[in-house]
């Protein structure tokens, strides 16, 4: 839930009680106190929440002997100490401090150590069990000073680092970055006109963080600005001196989207959805394999107003393709099936179970890689798909083989072709045993964890539950196209999500297993060697386009419903799905499709953490 903050900095004493008596009265909590010096006189950076929360009690400008009375007290009441910040007041330390009153683990704390004196309690505790969770470097008379606090918290994966100066610690945040950990505390102290630093890092969380360090109070402002622009909340400032000014260091997370960034992607999709006159779309965006943004616009159904959702479905007509090409490959995987195999003929997968005998010249030459490559050598004038309604799959395939020579060679032109992917469905069939929709099911979609996705109907009384309808915008009506003769190669209903689950399943990153081995995914997604009947090359592997810098796609559309499902190189997968194709602008609309979820992703640069898979 995201709550209600402030924060500030460089506040003298008596501004932060202000502060502190102001935003206290409107209902806001301290979660975090930084006290520092500069030229000698106290300062403040603090930052508050307006959360339900445990009890808690803070102090600023206390003396080391009453920070220690404190302690004493707040302690016997059930209090313990969140954050110790030290800093240095007329040649005396001072001491700010915040804490909650909460049960937990195990801990420790102290103040005032030397270098010598923290790393001896440092090695002490940590060999009993305890870690630091706290830390604040500070100087007394120009010597370094450190608090903190340790507790019996069960996190393994930790570092913690000191007298670190600041090319030490860049070197060490970045080793640490590199491995996964996230900057947990920071905190910067001078000594002799230099700065150093004390961290502490911690491995587990799943956050998306920023953090800056050495910044002047004019460059801190200016990078809060940003980071608040850009949807990221402050968890942690320390202020420090440096030669008699001030410099910050400061620790920011982004646990979810901000309003600017809903809006944006608000204001960019309901532009194209006017743009192109569609009634209802649905996003979905993974980032290495996280679902981190999914939402539905406008409606699924205009005479009921039922509003589109996440889990809505759609057809998404010739994204089917990559699905039919991942089934083939767990056939050829399960040694059931070869990319070279010949589909007709005599001794061939399919035989001569269609058409009239003798086939037609090279028909008995089509392999199972041609169909997957769109180079079978039927030209796309010749694709039977959108005609022919009074025929089934079966006589359709007859039809096609008893009427339409091929245009080609096989394997030497490229020319996109529904049919192709029509007749992999009935490969599919015939080396499984069982239906195309089933082993899909089983051997697809299970494995990534879908349940909901479906052959699509016909008609509108075939309409499942939570799909959407379809509008037209021309004279082809959605409900009398035959979809469900067009299984394999455009038949298939889903939700955005699911989409997006197939996608993080065969996209070759690490963070989620795929349900192809790195050997298929790489054949699967390597371009054909024909080239177009013009001569001009094709950026078409097995069931997906390509483009050289990695990035794989599939769109697809037919009256009523446009998609596209998208793998990027930089970790991000996608799929769009709406309810309605402009026909008067058919190529624009696909166009814009497209450019929807880069527009965003190029304008949005940092994405939540979580997983909403």
């Amino acid at each position: 839930m995201a709550y209600e903050w402030q924060a500030r900095h460089g506040l003298s004493s008596a501004q932060y009680q202000a502060e502190f008596n102001s935003l206290v009265s409107q209902g806001y909590r301290l979660i975090d106190i930084n006290g520092y010096s500069v030229g000698g006189v106290d300062r403040y950076a603090a930052i508050w929440e307006k959360s339900p929360g445990y009890e808690w009690q803070a102090r600023h400008g206390l003396s080391s002997a009453d920070h220690q009375t404190l302690f004493t007290t707040l302690t016997s009441q059930g209090y313990r100490p969140i954050c110790v910040s030290g800093y240095e007041v007329a040649g005396t330390d001072r001491y700010a401090s915040l804490w909650y009153k909460v049960s937990g683990p195990e801990w420790r704390a102290r103040h005032g150590m030397t270098p010598a004196q923290y790393q001896a309690e440092f090695d002490t505790l940590t060999s009993q069990g305890f870690r630091p969770i706290d830390v604040c470097g500070y100087t007394v008379a120009g010597q370094p000073r450190f608090a903190a606090i340790w507790d019996k918290s069960q996190v393994t994966n930790w570092a913690a680092r000191h007298g670190m100066n600041a090319a030490e610690y860049q070197s060490e945040f970045a080793n640490w970055s590199s491995q996964g950990f996230l900057l947990w505390r920071i905190s910067g102290y001078e000594v002799a006109g230099q700065n150093f630093y004390a961290a502490i890092w911690i491995k587990g969380p799943h956050l998306t963080w920023w953090s800056r360090h050495g910044l002047s109070d004019a460059e801190y402002q200016t990078e809060f600005n940003s980071m608040l622009a850009r949807g990221f909340r402050l968890v942690k400032v320390n202020g420090y001196p440096l030669r008699g000014e001030a410099r910050y260091a400061a620790i920011w997370h982004k646990p979810y989207l901000s309003d600017d960034d809903q809006s944006f992607i608000r204001q960019t999709v309901t532009t194209f959805m006017n743009n192109h006159r569609v009634p209802g779309a649905s996003l979905a965006l993974t980032q290495f394999g996280r679902l981190v943004f999914a939402q539905g616009y406008g409606l699924a159904n205009q005479a009921a107003n039922e509003p589109v959702t996440t889990s809505t479905l759609f057809r998404i007509a010739s994204v089917s393709k990559p699905i039919t090409s991942v089934a083939v490959f767990k056939l050829i995987e399960a040694g059931l099936l070869n990319l070279g195999d010949r589909v007709f003929g005599p001794n061939a997968i399919l035989g001569t179970i269609y058409g009239t005998q003798p086939y037609g010249a090279n028909i008995n030459q089509i392999t199972v890689q041609h169909l997957l490559e769109h180079t079978s050598g039927w030209a796309q004038s010749q694709d039977p798909m959108f005609s022919h309604f009074n025929l089934n799959q079966h006589e359709l395939i007859t039809w096609m083989l008893d009427n339409s020579p091929l245009t080609f060679v096989p394997g030497q032109t490229f020319d996109y072709l529904n049919f192709g992917y029509c007749v992999l469905g009935r490969v599919i069939e015939q080396v499984s045993g069982t239906s195309y929709a089933d082993y899909v099911r089983q051997h697809v979609l299970a494995p990534c964890g879908i349940s909901d996705m479906h052959i699509a109907g016909d008609t509108l009384a075939e309409r499942r539950p939570n799909e959407a309808v379809y509008y037209t915008q021309s004279g082809w009506n959605p409900y009398a196209i035959r979809v469900s003769r067009m299984d394999a190669h455009g038949g298939w209903i889903a939700s955005a999500t699911d989409l997006a689950r197939f996608l993080v399943h065969v996209d070759r990153f690490p963070t989620k297993p795929d349900i192809l081995s790195s050997g298929s995914l790489a054949t699967m997604y390597t371009p054909t060697t024909a080239s177009r009947a013009d001569g001009s090359p094709v950026n078409y592997a097995k069931g997906w386009n390509i483009h050289p810098s990695g990035n794989y796609w599939h769109d697809g559309d037919l009256p009523g419903t446009a998609s596209i499902a998208v793998r990027t190189n930089d970790g991000f997968c996608w799929a769009v799905l709406v309810n309605s194709r402009n026909d008067a602008q058919l190529q624009n609309m696909r166009s814009d499709l497209d450019n929807l979820m880069w527009t965003i992703v190029g304008r949005i640069r940092d994405w939540p953490s979580f997983d909403l898979f």
